[in-house]
């Protein structure tokens, strides 16, 4: 592929999706990078489509992706595609021969949700640096920002981030604090009605990302939960404990029209499916309990 103007669509809501615009950036420094989300109408036509579906009204050279269940309507010359890879990125840095690349490791941590220690609440020392790409991804509102997120790694690598982007990583971390003080509520109701499958509706305006709803998931697994569901603004994020082999999130969330991983699936349904996802989960043997948090303030 030339290096003069290759053009890339890749998701801008997570660390796979800013991983792959790194790599891209590292191959093809004139590169355009555009993002998009699953949530969007997605159209355009591109060189690379990374991280993403690939619906009807988007045209591509080469679509690469590893969730299950995606849409593949739209044209590639060339399809990569492989649900057990543990990131877009390791597809992409394999069809660009950068196999070795540092930054795949982040990726393929984070997807994976496979952290080497426990999120950080503050600017502390010894964590895994995976944590440093995801709370500014999390935080990031721009794609002006994205795209100095994904320079910074290109040309700087992760130790650069946490100098470069101080205010997201305190605004994350201090929204992961906050999360913690629900925990103990949530983990009290859950005890009370023995549930081991948690629902939870966030309030809205609050993003579907791992900063509070994973804060608060996570925390429930530490304390015997099995599966959690959380219903965010635009959509539902279905999650199975590592270590749970009794639910395929991919499959549940592709009959309400999405997708994902095995243990980590979404879909663009509201609060008002949460009681079709709370039989889903019975069907499995589990025991989902719904917990509504619209009126919480997490900022």
């Amino acid at each position: 592929m030339s290096r003069r103007e290759t053009k890339v669509l890749t998701h801008s809501e997570d660390v796979d999706g800013v991983i792959c615009a790194a790599l891209i950036l590292k191959r093809f420094p004139r590169a355009t990078v555009e993002t998009g989300t699953y949530r969007e109408e997605l159209s355009g036509e591109y060189d690379i489509v990374v991280d993403l579906p690939l619906p009807k009204l988007l045209k591509t050279r080469v679509w690469i992706d590893h969730h299950r269940n995606p849409v593949q309507e739209g044209e590639s010359e060339e399809k990569i595609y492989n649900p057990e890879a543990k990131s877009a990125a390791s597809l992409l840095a394999g069809y660009l021969g950068m196999e070795g690349d540092k930054l795949v490791q982040i990726a393929n941590r984070a997807d994976s949700v496979s952290y080497l220690t426990e999120p950080p609440t503050g600017m502390v020392e010894g964590y895994d640096p995976a944590w440093d790409v995801n709370d500014v991804v999390k935080a990031i509102s721009t794609i002006e920002r994205f795209r100095e997120l994904a320079g910074t790694l290109a040309l700087k690598g992760v130790a650069s981030v946490r100098r470069e982007f101080e205010d997201e990583l305190s605004y994350t971390r201090n929204l992961r604090r906050k999360a913690g003080e629900v925990v103990q509520m949530i983990s009290k109701k859950v005890k009370e009605q023995n549930s081991d499958a948690p629902i939870i509706i966030m309030p809205p305006g609050e993003m579907n990302s791992s900063t509070v709803s994973g804060h608060i998931v996570f925390s429930l697994y530490r304390e015997g939960a099995k599966a959690c569901a959380v219903f965010y603004e635009g959509g539902c994020w279905l999650n199975a404990r590592d270590d749970f082999n009794k639910i395929d999130a991919s499959e549940i969330m592709a009959r309400f029209g999405g997708g994902g991983h095995r243990k980590s699936a979404g879909s663009s349904i509201g609060p008002e499916k949460s009681e079709e996802v709370k039989r889903e989960l019975e069907k499995a043997g589990l025991k989902p309990l719904i917990i509504d948090l619209r009126k919480f303030v997490f900022v």
